[in-house]
């Protein structure tokens, strides 16, 4: 089910500004095996299944949300870090995501599946 919101072009979280570019699925596949794809060097960008985010929905919003949450663990540098720092990075990135990112609407609309 296609939903009404489009998708930004970009989103900031942060110091980054991520740019979102949707692909044939056989380009994503063929870059990550994936369905998306966070470049983690400037200038950052997250390459996502077109097909997928046309379509809406749970899925759509779990492909953006798992690879937002990769610029996450990059921003955040949470590679060998404890526990309470990796929650608290996540639940800062994600209250950013949620309530404030130029993806907050998108996200909201394709949570009701």
């Amino acid at each position: 089910m296609a939903k009404n919101k489009k998708l930004p072009k970009f989103v900031t979280i942060g110091p980054f500004k991520v740019e979102l570019i949707c692909a044939p699925h056989e380009l994503i596949y063929d870059l990550g095996e994936a369905q998306g794809l966070f470049v983690q060097k400037p200038p950052y960008k997250i390459y996502l299944d077109k097909e997928m985010i046309e379509e809406g929905g749970a899925d759509a919003f779990n492909l953006v949300v798992h690879e937002c949450m990769h610029v996450a663990f990059y921003q955040y540098n949470m590679k060998d870090k404890d526990e309470e720092h990796i929650v608290n990075s996540f639940g800062n990135f994600l209250a950013e995501l949620f309530c404030k990112s130029e993806l907050k609407d998108w996200l909201r609309e394709n949570m009701r599946d």
